[in-house]
């Protein structure tokens, strides 16, 4: 299956929202005082940090089981931005930056194992909420399906050290009116996100492939051979997203480049029925926001590789055999 990048707001039709010129979020006038070290993101969401880092990490799905207990967010403040987010995602996501750090899935929802890597994309619905304080990121929190809010398919994931693959299966390729048509992640740092079609009921699977990073081209290969009805439609990995932001992490034994991450997600657009693959590039400040989790921002524009701000990966139908 051909694989289309389509970098960069410019290409986006502004019809539908989304403008070239789109502002980057306003630093606060007073920002809140940052702790004495910033939160420790792992390259990959599995990878347990050193014993040099603070207690925060950044992970794909937000924080190991160990973590969730002591760092799961205050309640977002803020305005409800949550029907802006809702009515176009990726002209909201164009001009807004989304913070999934720490939004952490509600319980009760189907958990994947390493040999049923996939759990049904109708059991996996959570609800998404967006808050913002003047001119800081737009905060996503989910809670169980059938709340106030944006209904979603929650992309799951396998604890460190249970497997590679996590995903959700039986996403219709049209979605009827009133299903959900977004599929919401955290923060990707060294992970990919994969889109496959099914050819046994023409619907679409979704999988995040652990700790991409190390030998995910081969990984994957291997995974399609095992799964002769999945064809690939799109991946965003981490040559889509991460790249040095001129920092070294010197929190990590050895000290290591810092990269930049992203904030994933699928939007199935009802007026061109087309679904997309999104990833926000972002990066992570000095200190905590108000509600508890770490404040992105976007990348330093001036780097040597400029940063891609927004990427959309079209997923094509399923080729007609």
């Amino acid at each position: 299956m051909k694989r289309f990048n389509v970098g960069g707001l410019g290409n986006f039709n502004p019809s539908r929202g989304l403008r070239n010129d789109a502002p980057r979020p306003n630093t606060p006038a007073s920002p809140p005082p940052a702790p004495p070290s910033r939160p420790a993101p792992p390259r990959d969401g599995f990878e347990t940090a050193s014993p040099r880092s603070p207690p925060s990490s950044r992970g794909l799905f937000g924080t190991s089981q160990t973590q969730q207990a002591v760092q799961s967010p205050k309640m977002p403040g803020g305005k409800d931005v949550t029907s802006d987010f809702g009515k176009n995602p990726m002209g909201f996501s164009a001009n807004n930056l989304l913070n999934a750090y720490n939004a952490n899935p509600p319980p009760g929802l189907p958990k994947p194992t390493n040999t049923a890597p996939f759990v049904p994309a109708s059991q996996s619905t959570v609800t998404v909420n967006a808050h913002q304080r003047p001119g800081g990121n737009a905060n996503l929190t989910f809670s169980p399906a059938g709340g106030q809010g944006v209904q979603a398919h929650y992309l799951p994931y396998v604890p460190e050290g249970s497997g590679r693959f996590a995903g959700i299966n039986g996403v219709p390729q049209h979605p009827a009116p009133g299903a959900p048509s977004t599929i919401v992640t955290g923060p990707l740092n060294g992970c990919a996100v994969h889109a496959f079609h099914d050819k046994n009921d023409q619907t679409l699977s979704f999988m995040h492939h652990a700790n991409y990073s190390s030998n995910g081209t081969n990984e994957l290969a291997d995974f399609m051979k095992k799964n002769p009805n999945l064809q690939h439609a799109a991946t965003i990995d981490p040559k889509d997203y991460a790249q040095w932001n001129g920092k070294i992490a010197d929190r990590y034994d050895p000290p290591r480049k810092e990269e930049t991450g992203a904030t994933a997600f699928a939007h199935y657009d009802r007026n061109s029925q087309q679904w997309s693959l999104a990833a926000q590039v972002n990066d992570i400040q000095n200190g905590l926001g108000p509600d508890g989790r770490a404040e992105l921002k976007r990348p330093d524009f001036n780097l040597a590789h400029q940063p891609t701000q927004f990427l959309q990966i079209p997923i094509l139908p399923p080729t007609i055999e």
